[in-house]
């Protein structure tokens, strides 16, 4: 149902055309009652109203169209906001920003977008990379797949870069990419720099430091041919290159008079059970070896200039032949003459 044309209150102090379908620019003052007199009254022209004839009702009075003033509730209520440049205020279907239109609505300005929060996931993988590679690259078994793996979230980390989103893990990927690196190149140089398990005066060796030249051992004078199995305690026996050989099964016993480097110095048997592997085995043996040490030289092995080794069982002989039995050597870098037990150096 439409409000039909007429005078109607704006809500500004005035009464404004409503045609029936929209505000008009025509505006009236609202007619201020008159004193009430003490002789007849009498009725004061109405002003004219400002509105084009054509406006308002034909022929009607100020005192009529007042009377037609009416209370009504429109679309909307014309607001209180500042005038445009013709002087009025906006009304709807005039264009003006934020104006209501015939059917009470209003246009306002989209928001701005917000600025992207997200963080890009390729950022995340290259950082996860990076820490990855790094750590590996610290490993000398699987250094050379962590370098790759650390160049690759590099590579990933500054891609991320140019991706909407946030910065963070990029950045902190292609810082970590770096200060990794320095990192695990004084890691590597550091463990080169150590010395290995097999070199003479380490501890934990479980093989003798090889002799100049290969030697054969039935070919020494006064030597003895004794299987590890007949080996005792005390035994003596000079330094032997045995080459590639990788198991052996007697060892040439000499005179402790005669010129040697090594000597038996304690035997033990191992827990009976299945083969625990050659690295285990070698763990085993050295811890015993090293504690039966002082107490036949008679210093504690690192106060000592002699060193250590060991003989244990191969997989073959532990499964064959049963054999469970372990053979410490002490040996010394140069000749001596006599038994070493007691040596105190």
């Amino acid at each position: 149902m439409s409000t039909p044309a007429g005078w109607y209150d704006d809500g500004a102090g005035s009464h404004r055309w409503w045609d029936g379908t929209q505000w008009t620019h025509h505006v009236i003052a609202v007619p201020t009652p008159a004193a009430a007199p003490t002789a007849e009254p009498t009725a004061e022209p109405a002003a004219e109203p400002t509105a084009e004839p054509s406006a308002g009702p034909a022929g009607a009075s100020a005192a009529e169209r007042a009377v037609e003033l009416k209370p009504f509730a429109p679309p909307y209520t014309t607001p209180t906001t500042p005038t445009g440049p013709t002087g009025h205020a906006d009304v709807p279907g005039q264009g003006g920003v934020g104006s209501p239109s015939a059917t009470g609505a209003v246009w306002t300005a989209p928001p701005a977008p917000a600025p992207p929060s997200a963080v890009p996931v390729l950022g995340i993988v290259g950082l996860v990379a990076v820490v990855v590679g790094v750590v590996s690259a610290c490993i000398p078994v699987i250094a050379f797949a962590g370098w790759g793996l650390r160049a690759i979230g590099f590579v990933l980390s500054l891609v991320s870069l140019f991706l909407p989103g946030r910065k963070w893990p990029g950045i902190t990927g292609m810082a970590v990419a770096a200060i990794g690196a320095i990192l695990a190149l004084a890691v590597s140089l550091l463990l080169g720099a150590i010395p290995s398990a097999g070199d003479p005066g380490s501890l934990g060796t479980g093989a003798r430091p090889p002799a100049e030249a290969e030697t054969d051992p039935s070919a020494i004078e006064g030597a003895e041919m004794v299987p590890f199995a007949e080996l005792e305690v005390g035994d003596c026996m000079p330094l032997v290159e045995y080459g590639d050989v990788e198991e052996i099964s007697e060892l040439p016993v000499v005179p402790c008079d005669q010129p040697h480097t090594d000597e038996v110095y304690d035997i033990f048997e191992l827990e009976d059970g299945e083969f625990p592997g050659d690295d285990a085995l070698e763990e085993a043996a050295w811890e015993r070896c090293v504690a039966q040490f002082e107490a036949y030289v008679g210093i504690p092995y690192e106060e000592s200039v002699l060193d250590a080794y060991q003989y244990w069982p191969t997989k073959a002989s532990w499964i064959r032949a049963g054999d469970r039995t372990v053979q410490c050597v002490v040996f010394s870098y140069e000749d001596v003459t006599g038994t070493l037990r007691g040596a105190g150096y």
